[in-house]
């Protein structure tokens, strides 16, 4: 079945050219998130050297669970679409709806993890260091709730296709899901592997 809409995509002229377009837009702006953190956590760095206002603490154990609800969430969005290719529409779109509810349970756990810095003895707008944490860490949360949002609208239209008898309610795969599937999952993908990056930085250089 995946093969006939990759055949589909090679000779949809149109489809094709959309594909490429949206795939340069994806990567162009996927290197501008990544040039903004990697010239943000240099700037860490940076302050760190200087040594003033700097205050040593460790990272509270709830970031290394949102790194672990992270992978979660990537594995599962490389399921829904595993699925969506195998013509398991039902399945998919359960699949997908969890690979969303578990980016919310990230979102939560980021949340905990500002109340454990609190309770820590550093608010947002305390110690320098604590504040790149809450700065960074905001940041791509909202990057997350872009992503969440695009997935139930994902969902939303795939639950209405549901009936569509020019693809899926024949066991068809539609091509313009196909290609937004891709899309979206190359996006999931990068911005937890960039929390994951977050993680790591963090829990070295508080160390």
């Amino acid at each position: 079945m995946a093969s006939a809409v990759l055949t589909y995509n090679k000779n949809n002229n149109n489809l094709s050219k959309n594909r490429i377009a949206l795939k340069m837009m994806l990567y162009i702006g996927m290197a501008s998130i990544t040039m903004f953190f990697a010239v943000t956590t240099s700037a860490l760095l940076v302050k760190k050297a200087d040594g003033l206002n700097w205050a040593q603490f460790p990272l509270p154990n709830i970031f290394a669970l949102s790194s672990l609800v992270a992978v979660l969430s990537s594995l599962a969005f490389y399921f829904s679409r595993r699925l969506y290719l195998q013509a398991k529409f039902k399945a998919f779109r359960a699949v997908l709806a969890l690979s969303a509810i578990i980016s919310i349970v990230f979102l939560f756990s980021q949340f905990m993890g500002f109340k454990a810095l609190e309770a820590m003895g550093l608010p947002l707008t305390g110690n320098v260091s604590g504040s790149f944490i809450y700065f960074l860490a905001i940041t791509h949360g909202v990057h997350i709730v872009v992503g969440v949002v695009v997935v139930f609208f994902m969902w939303w239209k795939s639950y209405r296709a549901r009936l569509n008898n020019a693809f899926e309610a024949q066991g068809k795969l539609n091509p313009n899901r196909v290609v937004a599937l891709e899309l979206l999952t190359s996006y999931w993908h990068f911005v937890n592997g960039l929390w994951l990056y977050l993680f790591l930085f963090f829990y070295f250089i508080y160390q």
